[in-house]
């Protein structure tokens, strides 16, 4: 039986983030699309680590600035694996559908140091997940809609998951631009996917982790009884990802300088989105880290006691230093974000950026 916790909301500290606590409660091997959807990132960390399917899981959602900033984590005393997520839509026939979901989850050996367990290898894949989706797309099917599609259809394949370097190139990137059509017109998805080994000493909060970017089930369902059997038709929609500039390049709201420890560098972020204030600006600061030694006063997790606040854009304090390019993160959307950076530039933010200017 496929089976999963669904969540009861609770308030987060953090604008826009319900956390989701998991209780077990079983649902039908046909669960509902929209359920299964919701829930997608619950099978994913099961699937990814080994677990059981009542295996505790933690939903953390958020969208946009919201799902970049929740983190992953183990909670020893829920003894549960915590995990973020976020959903894409787009719109069929006047009824918004979900696309892919984007989860970030922690590793088995994560899980297994962190709750003294021992959930057995293999390592999973992305790619397993989809499978796994797929299959349960297939088993609706009446068998005649099922050799319907295995005749005349184009086949749905999953190859090797793309790993990319880092969660901050990963979160921009757009499930579509992994999806490729072969000579037989079948389509191919390769997942993008972070993988970061799990290092006990260090216990960083970006260690030990595995995302993974996954075709929703109401996905595959359009794709093996309608989209599959046109020639001109694709799994997802393509995404114009382009901007050509940012909002604004400074703030009006404040700016925040702050430590940031997969980069192991020091950043000056301005709030250039027009939804921002200097409230919310203020309490998206706090949560950071003022300095690599800070970081390591609570442990290494993700939430800080605070970065260096003030009322002023980067350019114009006196404790920021001289701007050698900007990262821009949500680029023309209301909580667009400047990562102003100092001396070297390092390509992870360039690859991560939504737009990258380089300053002289």
């Amino acid at each position: 039986m496929l089976a999963y916790y669904k969540g009861m909301p609770y308030s987060n500290w953090l604008t826009g983030i319900t956390l989701l606590a998991a209780s077990a409660v079983a649902i039908a091997a046909t669960p509902d699309t929209a359920d299964y959807d919701t829930h997608l990132c619950q099978t994913a960390q099961r699937l990814i680590i080994n677990a059981d399917a009542d295996f505790p899981v933690i939903e953390q959602r958020g969208t946009s600035n919201g799902f970049h900033t929740i983190q992953m984590n183990v909670d020893a005393e829920r003894e549960a694996a915590v995990i973020a997520m976020t959903t894409h839509y787009t719109e069929y026939a006047g009824a918004k559908q979900s696309t892919y979901i984007a989860c970030k989850m922690v590793n088995r050996q994560r899980v297994n140091d962190a709750l003294q367990l021992q959930l057995p290898g293999p390592d999973r894949a992305c790619a397993d997940v989809n499978r796994a989706t797929l299959k349960l797309a297939l088993a609706r099917l009446t068998p005649a809609e099922l050799r319907r599609y295995q005749q005349y259809g184009r086949q749905l394949l999953f190859a090797n998951d793309v790993v990319i370097a880092s969660g901050g190139e990963w979160l921009p990137v757009t499930m579509d631009a992994f999806i490729s059509v072969d000579a037989a017109n079948d389509v191919t998805v390769r997942a993008p996917s972070v993988r970061v080994p799990w290092n006990p000493a260090e216990r960083n909060f970006y260690q030990g982790t595995q995302h993974c970017k996954l075709i929703s089930l109401a996905a595959m369902q359009r794709w093996v009884t309608q989209a599959a059997f046109a020639t001109d038709t694709t799994l997802l929609p393509l995404t114009n990802t382009e901007c050509p500039a940012p909002h604004s390049m400074g703030s009006a709201v404040g700016s925040c300088l702050f430590y940031f420890a997969p980069a192991d560098s020091m950043f000056c972020q301005d709030y250039s989105g027009n939804e921002w204030n200097t409230a919310s600006a203020q309490q998206e600061c706090s949560a950071r880290h003022a300095s690599k030694a800070a970081l390591a006063e609570v442990e290494n997790r993700y939430a800080g006691k605070g970065g260096v606040f003030s009322a002023s854009a980067c350019t114009d304090r006196t404790d920021a230093t001289d701007i050698s390019g900007t990262c821009v993160f949500h680029c023309q959307a209301g909580d667009e974000t400047l990562w102003h950076i100092s001396g070297a530039i390092d390509p992870r933010m360039t690859r991560g950026c939504d737009l990258f200017i380089e300053r002289n």
